[in-house]
């Protein structure tokens, strides 16, 4: 690898984040390149659209002009850039991946429009027939919408890569190994300009060994460091260029990062995968078998976020009225105050402060929840009693929904020393910490099935578990509003047994 390869590697490596960690190898700050592609995905259907629509105002002068006005209006060309701009979303004929970006490729969006023109034809032809010169106009129309639309993507896409470059474009990289395979992989990536990696630096066990990456790249940590690496990013990329051999260091690996923001790819065949050219080893890097991903696809990530955003602040406005009356009747009831602050764990097992109406007394307030509230507690409030019984007390939630710390729908976040026949939570069920692969969230799949409430005992821990689970391995737009429907009905009138 040249000096120049070297050099970019390590100045894309200071670039990611704000905050440095491991030895001066960023962490954080990486701007999601999914959110970035989304939003030129509706630019360039929004510049076809206008593409379409000042080609057709042009074929309306021209068939004016030529006196078949009549088959090429105004109103046809605002019908036809209409249809075409609903119909574009709706069959998802824009990607969402990079490639997006790149702006050339048209031949989905000039189908959709050929397809349109072809049922406008056969009812012209149906109706009166069509002669030759109508058909070189309409024909004209689809290819100036064309031209047009390519030329302004290629424009747009070309000042995106000048002035925004990987920062935004690139997923930041991480390799474990330090073998000529892994400078193989390295050397493939830096040369490869619509390479959607950015290499970051490298893990390796044996810290005091000199390697093939020891010169071209930041040496970040052992194995065992890659988990806490990946915490404060919002998405990975990990490549595997350790031998088979170490199989058992693999699994662990993985077991380690099932519920963190990483995608895992791995070298099956080190020794073929170093002997590569740099522009195969390029194109390999792309299709190397991946033992793991996040739970939810970039795409759907971002519809996530974007309805509890959406719908919280509306949920928001909403609930003033009842928000305000909870803490003016609290502060009534009892002293001290309205809300209540308790640590808790949150996507990828991060830390996050959840807010909550205080219902219990604030000289026998448990912050830890060593012991759960049960069914008559007298800690409880008299308010306390009333809005825990409707599930009020979770309301200033949405708070922690419109900072990211939670989603509207998920699983329920618990205490952290929460414990189910004296036992703490992960002890009780092994895959416990698999909640943390999606955010929690104010109400859930579990919630809306009977399963509100405490879980004081193991039956009714594990129970809500597999409902969260199941969540979390079907998830869906419409499964997400299937439950907040269903939430009102479960506050008002909740289970005997789960209330």
């Amino acid at each position: 690898m040249s000096v120049s390869d070297r050099s970019a590697i390590h100045d894309d490596a200071e670039d990611i984040g704000v905050a440095h960690d491991f030895g001066g190898v960023p962490r954080a700050g990486h701007f999601s390149p999914y959110v970035f592609v989304l939003v030129f995905g509706v630019l360039f259907c929004l510049i076809d659209t206008a593409a379409l629509f000042g080609a057709g105002l042009a074929a309306a002068a021209l068939a004016d002009h030529l006196g078949f006005g009549s088959w090429i209006t105004r109103p046809v060309v605002v019908g036809l850039a209409t249809a075409f701009l609903i119909l574009a979303w709706i069959l998802r004929i824009y990607p969402r991946r990079r490639a997006a970006l790149e702006g050339g490729e048209i031949g989905p969006p000039v189908r959709l429009l050929g397809g349109l023109f072809a049922g406008v034809l056969a009812a012209k032809f149906g109706e009166h027939g069509l002669s030759f010169l109508e058909i070189a106009v309409w024909m004209a129309w689809l290819l100036a919408t064309a031209a047009i639309a390519k030329t302004c993507r290629l424009l747009v896409a070309r000042v995106v890569r000048h002035n925004v470059g990987a920062a935004y474009l690139q997923r930041p990289t991480v390799v474990v190994g330090n073998n000529d395979a892994a400078l193989a992989l390295v050397r493939g990536v830096a040369s490869d300009e619509s390479s959607p990696y950015r290499l970051v630096g490298y893990f390796d066990d044996g810290q005091g060994r000199d390697g093939p990456l020891a010169e071209v790249l930041p040496y970040i940590g052992t194995l065992d460091a890659v988990s806490a690496f990946s915490e404060t990013y919002d998405e990975l990329d990990i490549f595997l260029a350790v031998p088979w051999t170490a199989g058992s260091r693999i699994l662990q690996l993985v077991e380690q990062l099932r519920f963190m923001p990483a995608t895992i790819r791995l070298i099956p065949d080190l020794p073929a995968f170093a002997a590569l050219t740099t522009t195969a080893a390029a194109a390999a890097a792309k299709l190397t078998p991946i033992l793991h991903t996040p739970p939810l696809p970039p795409y759907q990530r971002v519809i996530k976020t974007a309805t509890d955003l959406g719908l919280g602040t509306i949920v928001l406005i909403l609930l003033s009225p009842i928000l305000v009356g909870t803490a003016i009747a609290i502060k009534l009831d009892s002293p001290g105050p309205v809300i209540f602050r308790q640590p808790r764990r949150g996507q990828f097992g991060r830390l996050f402060t959840v807010y909550k109406f205080r219902s219990l007394y604030t000289a026998k307030a448990d912050a830890n929840a060593d012991t759960l509230v049960t069914k008559g507690d007298s800690r409880v409030t008299r308010v306390g009693r009333f809005i825990r019984k409707y599930s009020i007390d979770e309301l200033p939630q949405i708070i922690n929904v419109l900072k990211g710390d939670m989603s509207l729908v998920g699983p329920r976040p618990h205490a952290i020393m929460a414990k189910a026949d004296g036992k703490l939570y992960g002890d009780v069920v092994p895959n416990y910490a698999l909640r943390y692969r999606v955010k929690p969230g104010m109400t859930g799949w579990a919630q809306v099935n009977g399963w509100r409430g405490e879980t004081d005992t193991e039956e009714k821990l594990r129970k809500r578990v597999e409902f969260d689970f199941y969540y979390i391995s079907h998830w869906s737009w419409r499964l997400d509003l299937k439950i907040l429907f269903s939430t009102l009905p479960a506050m008002l009138f909740p289970s005997a047994g789960n209330s």
